[in-house]
């Protein structure tokens, strides 16, 4: 009988780093891409990691089960492209910065601050990969790229460019999320929605044959940016105004002063009124109409 790989009887820390060690010595390059390898070429396009903090057991729950089909496709005797690469780019580093420093990014010297994101990033860099490792993906480690880097931004932006001269890129206005106190924008995903009580104001509005309207509406500040008024489509009380002009009922300058009513079927009949008005990007609601 041949004696067991592990003599080891209890488990330790120090003898999970010895396996794993011996693994990653025993499988050589068995992970590894060869591109001029003559099997079917499988490639795995993952959106690579943010390291802005230690990596949580969602994400590494994520990658064990893209890991798996990985390991699945080499068995089936494909040459795997599984590269690791981490997205270096955005602003959850100047968050985590500022969070650790105790300070906001604009207190900084601009240099003194990029310093401080690069050394920040490097640790998580550095860490992210050594748990990556940890858990046994398979990845290859040697390929390793990170997105700000002059080689993947070259990558990146003769893209960008290529789709330009195709006419596949268009430029174009659309709303963003704006943060005054960062002085940028920010993506949906890093906007916190809560929900308060606040107050419902009755405001009346005239139509163009002066027929009187209620909207009931709590940003009533943002009626100089009203663009439409719509009322939902099965609403019997406003069917006939569907289609008319209404007058904003305060004074503006530099903007028509009345706006069309049509119908729309995300308007709550039982809300208010059953009358909205759709300004410029008050709401997700907004934003959608």
């Amino acid at each position: 009988m041949s004696s067991p790989k592990i003599s080891e009887k209890r488990w330790s820390i120090d003898l999970e780093k010895k396996i794993q060690q011996n693994h990653y010595d025993d499988i050589g390059n068995a992970y590894s891409f060869n591109p001029q390898s003559s099997k079917e070429i499988f490639i795995i396009d993952t959106p690579p990691p943010y390291p802005s903090g230690t990596w949580h057991i969602g994400a590494v729950a994520q990658y064990s089960m893209i890991d798996v089909i990985a390991r699945s496709q080499r068995l089936l005797g494909k040459e795997v492209f599984f590269p690791w690469g981490v997205d270096r780019n955005g602003i959850n580093i100047e968050f985590t910065v500022e969070k650790k420093m105790g300070r906001k990014m604009r207190t900084f010297d601009r240099s003194n601050f990029l310093e401080l994101c690069k050394e920040t990033i490097e640790e998580y860099t550095r860490e992210m990969k050594h748990t990556a490792k940890r858990v046994g993906l398979s990845c290859d480690f040697d390929k390793e790229y990170h997105t700000d880097s002059s080689e993947f931004r070259s990558v990146t932006q003769s893209i960008f460019v290529d789709l330009f001269k195709k006419g596949e890129i268009v430029e174009d206005l659309r709303p963003n999320i704006y943060d005054p106190i960062e002085g940028t924008t920010i993506a949906d995903a890093e906007v916190q929605r809560i929900t308060r009580e606040t107050k419902l104001c009755d405001v009346k509005w005239t139509t163009e044959d002066n027929q009187e309207i209620i909207i009931t509406t709590t940003r009533p500040e943002m009626i100089c940016a009203c663009g439409v008024v719509v009322v939902h489509p099965e609403d019997s009380r406003y069917k006939d105004l569907i289609g008319k002009n209404i007058s904003l009922p305060i004074e503006v300058n530099d903007r028509h002063k009345t706006v069309q009513i049509l119908a729309h079927p995300s308007v709550k009949m039982d809300f208010g009124s059953g009358v909205l008005m759709v300004c410029s990007f008050g709401d997700q609601n907004d934003v959608s109409i």
